[in-house]
């Protein structure tokens, strides 16, 4: 695909000044150092930035550096990373951390074929790290550049990836500038020419784009698949049964025992929720259950001081914190070595 060269230097002068009067007031952007970079790009994955601020201020405060996260656990890792979802990222931080100051000095890459090489770095990754933090002149293309591009040059849906990086290309500007250039790419997409809409008024190169207030070609999304999860309370002289999380999205999580429906003897359903993963919508359900038909094998007893250092799931953290605040919650439970009619009292936790 051919630009035109004086094209290129308008949309560039047009973005530049834009970026510089607009830009949003972002943490990592008052930073600008490597490693915030590298965690921001990482919860930005997939994520929306408004999600992201507060998770990015706690966790700066609590990993200031590559150095501290290589020193953490991975079980402190998860804990400081919960409800923010999609765990590998995090686990693919505290990777490159642990990597990073074991062979390299404790320093980040600046090339992007390094950069490539680390664990969960792709290649729109790489390009970010590259440019923004190093000012080099690369690349980048993410789901709001690829967008404003199908917009800009009224490009068809069946529009290859590898043409789209070819026009990320082609439009840098020298590497003194490329950094805000990608910046304000990424920015107008996501606060300009939205998915649902385009704002064309406030957009800054939107007399130079040939689809102007027209949408992008996109596939609509089906309704989410309804699932449901049941979950066990176990309880026994007011601690919980827990049980760690071996592999799949939670690895490394403790979480409620998770059972097939009718598997266990149910003593009453105590709290039901629902939240969404990708396309599902799944309903959590949690039941009383005897603490004596509990899974054997690895697993650990916890007082309600305990959980709040330990990494849980999102939805069963806020089943247990909801259990907690029930006015009608079950008082009594089955008691290691109780006989009939005996019982143990409750003591609610998360309080």
């Amino acid at each position: 695909m051919r630009i035109q060269r004086k094209f290129r230097q308008e949309l560039t002068t047009r973005l530049l000044a834009w970026y510089r009067e607009l830009a949003a007031d972002l943490p990592w952007r008052r930073e600008s150092n490597p490693y915030s970079v590298l965690v921001s790009e990482f919860m930005l994955q997939q994520t929306r930035v408004a999600a992201v601020v507060a998770y990015y201020d706690r966790w700066m405060e609590r990993f200031p550096d590559l150095s501290a996260l290589a020193k953490a656990s991975e079980e402190e890792v998860l804990r400081s990373w919960e409800g923010l979802g999609y765990y590998a990222r995090a686990r693919n931080l505290h990777r490159i951390a642990r990597l990073l100051v074991a062979e390299h000095g404790g320093r980040l890459p600046s090339r992007v074929e390094d950069l490539e090489r680390l664990p969960g770095v792709g290649r729109y990754t790489a390009g970010a790290i590259a440019s923004l933090a190093f000012g080099k002149r690369a690349p980048l293309v993410d789901g709001n550049v690829r967008r404003l591009f199908h917009r800009l040059f009224a490009l068809p849906e069946e529009t290859p990836t590898t043409r789209l990086w070819e026009i990320a290309k082609l439009l840098l500007p020298s590497s003194r500038h490329c950094a805000a250039h990608n910046s304000a790419l990424m920015e107008i997409g996501r606060t300009v020419c939205m998915p649902r809409k385009a704002d064309c008024p406030r957009c800054p190169v939107s007399d130079l784009c040939r689809s102007r207030g027209g949408r992008a070609s996109s596939t609509r999304k089906g309704s989410p698949t309804r699932c449901e999860e049941s979950a066990a309370l176990i309880v026994r002289d007011g601690r919980i049964w827990l049980e760690p999380s071996q592999n799949g999205r939670y690895r490394g999580f403790w979480r409620l025992p998770m059972f097939e429906s009718g598997r266990m003897s149910n003593l009453g359903e105590v709290c039901r929720l629902s939240y969404s993963i990708t396309r599902y919508r799944v309903d959590l359900v949690v039941f009383r259950a005897d603490w004596r038909e509990k899974e054997s094998g690895e697993g650990r007893w916890v007082s309600r001081e305990d959980l709040p250092a330990l990494p849980l799931p999102t939805p069963h953290r806020r089943a247990l914190d909801r259990i907690a605040r029930c006015a009608d919650l079950p008082s009594a439970l089955p008691s290691p070595g109780a006989g009939p009619g005996e019982a143990v009292a409750f003591s609610p936790i998360g309080k």
